[in-house]
C-alpha cells in the first residue's frame, strides 16, 4: 500500500510539474505582449514640421504598439488642434479612436470624426485619414459638411489640414442649378 501512495504522489508531483510549465510558458507569452505595448496617460504631444507647431494633440489614452508595423493607438479618443504660421487655431479635429503609423506618419481616425474650421465650417464622418506629409484629410465614406447656410452630403473627401478648401468627391442629395445665362 506504502508503494502504491508512493507512486500516486510521485504521479500528482509530476502533472503538477507539467502543468506549471504549460502555465509559465503561457505567463511568458502573455508577459511578451504585455511588453510590446507601452501606455501613457493624459497624453499632450506638439507636432512640428521646420521648425513650425502646426499642431497639438490631446488624448486620454495612448498605447504605442512596438511590434512591426510599430503603431500609436488612441483608444480612448483624441483631440487635435491645428495651427497656423501664427499660433492661431484654423481647425480643431476630435474623434473616438485613433490610430498613427509611425513608418509613414499617417493617421486613421474613425468613430464619430469631427473637423471644425476656423469659418464654422463641420465635417462630421465616420472614418477620416489624414497624411500629415502632404498635411491633407481623405475619405472614401460618407461624409456630411454643415456650413453656416447649407448641409452638403457625399461620400468620399480630400481636404487640406485647415479644413478650408475641401471637395466632396461623389456629392448627393438636393442641388440647385442656377442658369447664369437667364436674366432671372
Amino acid at each position: 500500500m506504502k508503494k502504491i501512495i508512493t507512486r500516486l504522489a510521485f504521479a500528482l508531483s509530476l502533472l503538477a510539474f507539467v502543468s506549471c510549465e504549460n502555465d509559465m510558458e503561457a505567463i511568458l507569452k502573455m508577459d511578451k505582449q504585455a511588453a510590446a505595448v507601452e501606455e501613457g496617460k493624459d497624453i499632450e504631444s506638439i507636432y512640428s514640421q521646420l521648425g513650425k507647431v502646426k499642431a497639438k494633440l490631446t488624448a486620454p489614452v495612448m498605447l504605442r504598439h512596438m511590434q512591426s508595423p510599430v503603431y500609436v493607438e488612441f483608444n480612448k479618443g483624441l483631440k487635435a488642434l491645428f495651427y497656423n504660421d501664427t499660433l492661431g487655431v484654423e481647425s480643431t479635429l476630435t474623434a473616438r479612436y485613433g490610430k498613427y503609423f509611425e513608418n509613414n506618419d499617417n493617421v486613421y481616425l474613425r468613430d464619430h470624426v469631427v473637423v471644425i474650421n476656423k469659418k464654422g465650417q463641420r465635417l462630421d464622418c465616420e472614418e477620416l485619414n489624414w497624411d500629415s506629409k502632404k498635411a491633407i484629410f481623405y475619405s472614401n465614406k460618407e461624409v456630411r459638411i454643415s456650413t453656416l447656410t447649407d448641409t452638403l452630403y457625399g461620400t468620399g473627401l480630400e481636404s487640406n489640414q485647415d479644413f478650408s478648401d475641401y471637395t466632396i468627391l461623389h456629392p448627393s442629395g438636393p442641388f440647385v442649378i442656377k442658369d447664369s445665362t437667364s436674366n432671372q
